[in-house]
């Protein structure tokens, strides 16, 4: 007995990274890889699945941008536009298509608000259409809906969301090993940002 112990507290002693890998890492998410890849980790790749129609996605539009500010560099945030049901593609290849163009982050602000704020369906291609002239982009919009790259990446968002069960919005993978959804936070964005700052906070704090 006392060498089965001695054999356990060496195993301890030798190996604490491995015992405490999990313990490390306060918040609330699911581990969904292997969390050993965490260390030494020294940028966090933020994967974001969410749809235009998502209130909760519009809001992190917004709480996203307190992650930005914190952690800067370190923080690598790439979004992947999904739709469901009744909803069309038009929406997830604009996004694509603006990507390209380097106006993302306005087009998809203006989706959003056109939107939540005026309460018009942005699944119909005429309000794409309508907001591609607005942003002087018809011709390359009009071109970038029969692009197959632009499919390819819109199809490849959708295979992405089934492959992390993405099945609310948003859904947050994090470096392919932690995902974190606004049901783990009671439905609150806030709570939800508050949490991904204390989980990026540990994954970083011992890696430099």
């Amino acid at each position: 007995m006392k060498k089965v112990s001695a054999l356990l507290m060496v195993v301890l002693f030798l190996l604490p990274g491995w015992v405490q890998a999990d313990d490390k890492i306060r918040g609330k998410y699911e581990v969904i890889g292997d969390i050993n890849k965490l260390k030494n980790v020294k940028t966090i790749r933020m994967s974001e699945f969410f749809n235009y129609s998502c209130g909760h996605c519009y809001r992190f539009l917004e709480a996203s941008k307190r992650l930005h500010t914190k952690f800067k560099d370190k923080l690598l945030h790439k979004k992947y536009p999904i739709y469901w049901g009744d909803q069309t593609a038009y929406p997830a290849m604009a996004f694509y298509i603006a990507d390209e163009l380097g106006v993302e982050e306005e087009f998809t602000q203006e989706l959003f608000d056109t939107n939540f704020k005026l309460n018009i369906n942005i699944f119909q291609p005429k309000v794409i259409k309508y907001l591609a002239r607005e942003f002087k982009i018809s011709k390359e919009m009009t071109e970038g809906m029969q692009s197959a790259s632009i499919k390819t990446k819109t199809d490849h968002s959708l295979e992405m969301a089934k492959k992390f069960k993405a099945n609310e919005t948003p859904t947050i993978i994090i470096n392919d090993v932690l995902k974190v959804a606004p049901s783990f936070t009671n439905g609150s964005i806030d709570e939800m940002t508050d949490n991904l700052e204390i989980i990026f906070t540990d994954i970083l704090k011992n890696n430099g």
